[in-house]
């Protein structure tokens, strides 16, 4: 065979290449076979394909058809990708006119004229490797993807590629046949995370603790030369345990859109020009629109975070909600979960007899404080969906529903009726996940213990023993004052009738 019809074939790897990205051209390694001269048509052929997610720096550059070594970084590998390899019809590579209709087609004029059952792949494995079956004739295939990685948001872009697989006059080595065909398609992916975004400390967010935020965050996807974003949507869904906040209480913000780019630097997306969000039942939806879609183009490698507010109005029995998200980009969807504890925390007020037994005791006002300065000086009270003070019931108990776990610092302002606030006071407490245990293993539970007021203030009446001899100490006085009247009364009598003499 001549160098110039090695010349013309290896023009079909100008096809091969708009379809399939490299990084850098390697050495054949010992297995893969590579022949001069003419092609031998008993000579077994194989199809390999590497997959792996597509980045800024691995799809500047087009593959060879040789497999890459091992020490190549390529990136993140795919698992879960299926191919099918099917033959386009009126091309005979054992001729020259084959070739010449072979470099004359793009895939989407291969796409119309193939023939017979295509062959499919095995699903790429975790190392992002997928093969066909041997035994696959000579010939030029239109391949192209029919199942994704999870997480791609794009499929591979159909491509041709002829088995065997000239090596034109600038390949390494030069002028021969590739019989072992290696090819690296990439997807566009996205990277999606579902996490709780803790308040600051000692905010108004933190004085509120059964509100819980979410940070939704997607990855802009880098995308193939040419590509767009279409859409681009992230989704929120809670459980029966949460709720969405409509009106944040004051000093907390809303639910957010953030827009960062690759270097991480904030965007000026805006409502409702670049994007909506819609909040229906259990589900808050954040949509970009054309013009918002067409910014995103623009900014691959970048972040999309949607901070959704939400408020817990229950608690799970295990204490940890689960919550879920969902993007939608490009018509492709990815799902993840996020998980928060959550707990509450309940008060006892009690009075403790000298037996040891304890009464129950109602009226007593508590509140929750996040440092002891604040509990001290009874101020920026922790707001459970509005509610500053919680009152003990008939049996001596209130529960504060919902709270972050968290170290808290309960104090009582107002004791029960008759009663001191007790000297200790405020209490420490830690809240863990879950429900109030009063029993062993005790938690998310803490007691006061209360003592009547004092009587001393009060004069009440005296009785028994000593009354008595309070009596009898006026009685003797009594009988003094009658026998010294008596005496004044003899005695004048007498001078009256000493004078009458």
């Amino acid at each position: 065979m001549s160098t110039s019809f090695i010349r013309r074939a290896s023009a079909v790897v100008g096809v091969l290449t708009l379809a399939f990205v490299g990084v850098f051209a390697a050495a054949v390694p010992a297995t893969a076979v590579t022949l001069p001269g003419n092609i031998d048509p008993d000579q077994a052929r194989s199809l390999t394909v590497h997959k792996y997610a597509l980045g800024p720096g691995n799809g500047a550059i087009a593959g060879t058809g040789q497999e890459l070594p091992s020490t190549v970084n390529l990136g993140t590998p795919l698992a879960g990708a299926v191919f099918t390899a099917t033959l386009v019809a009126g091309v005979d590579l054992t001729t020259p006119g084959g070739w010449t209709v072979a470099n004359s087609l793009t895939p989407q004029a291969a796409s119309t004229r193939l023939t017979g059952t295509p062959y499919t792949s095995t699903p790429s494995a975790a190392n992002g490797t997928a093969t066909f079956p041997t035994g696959m004739p000579l010939g030029l295939f239109y391949v192209q993807e029919t199942v994704l990685p999870t997480a791609a948001t794009n499929p591979t872009a159909p491509f041709l590629v002829s088995l065997p697989l000239p090596t034109g006059p600038v390949g390494a080595p030069a002028n021969q046949w590739i019989y072992d065909v290696h090819v690296y398609p990439k997807n566009a992916v996205t990277e999606l995370t579902k996490t709780r975004v803790p308040a600051p400390a000692n905010s108004a967010e933190a004085r509120n603790p059964d509100l819980i935020r979410w940070s939704i965050a997607s990855s802009i996807p880098t995308l193939a030369a040419g590509d767009s974003i279409t859409s681009f949507s992230l989704a929120d869904t809670i459980p029966t345990d949460l709720a969405f906040v409509a009106t944040p209480p004051t000093g907390v913000a809303p639910t957010t859109v953030t827009v960062a780019n690759a270097a991480g630097v904030a965007q000026s997306f805006a409502a409702p020009a670049d994007y909506t969000i819609t909040t229906t039942g259990s589900a808050s939806t954040l949509t970009f629109t054309s013009s918002g879609l067409t910014r995103l183009t623009a900014l691959q490698g970048g972040l999309v975070s949607f901070n959704v507010l939400t408020r817990a109005v229950s608690i799970p029995p295990n204490g940890l909600i689960t919550n879920s998200a969902t993007a939608t980009i490009n018509g492709l969807t990815e799902t993840v979960t996020g998980t928060t504890p959550i707990g509450q925390l309940t008060v006892l007020a009690y009075e403790s007899t000298n037996g040891g037994a304890r009464t129950p005791l109602a009226g007593a006002v508590y509140q929750v404080y996040l440092n002891q300065n604040d509990a001290n000086n009874q101020q920026n009270p922790v707001s459970i969906n509005g509610i500053t003070d919680w009152t003990t019931g008939p049996n001596g108990l209130v529960a504060i529903p919902i709270i972050t776990p968290g170290n808290y610092y309960v104090r009582e302002v107002t004791p029960p009726t008759g009663f001191n606030i007790p000297q200790t006071n405020p209490v420490q407490t830690v809240v863990v996940a879950g429900p109030s245990s009063t029993v062993p293993p005790i938690q998310n539970y803490v007691e006061f213990n209360h003592t009547q007021v004092s009587a001393a203030n009060f004069l009440l009446p005296l009785t028994g023993g000593d009354g008595a001899l309070w009596f009898g100490l006026g009685g003797g006085a009594l009988l003094l004052v009658a026998v010294g009247a008596a005496v004044v009364v003899a005695r004048r009598r007498a001078a009256i009738a000493h004078a009458d003499a």
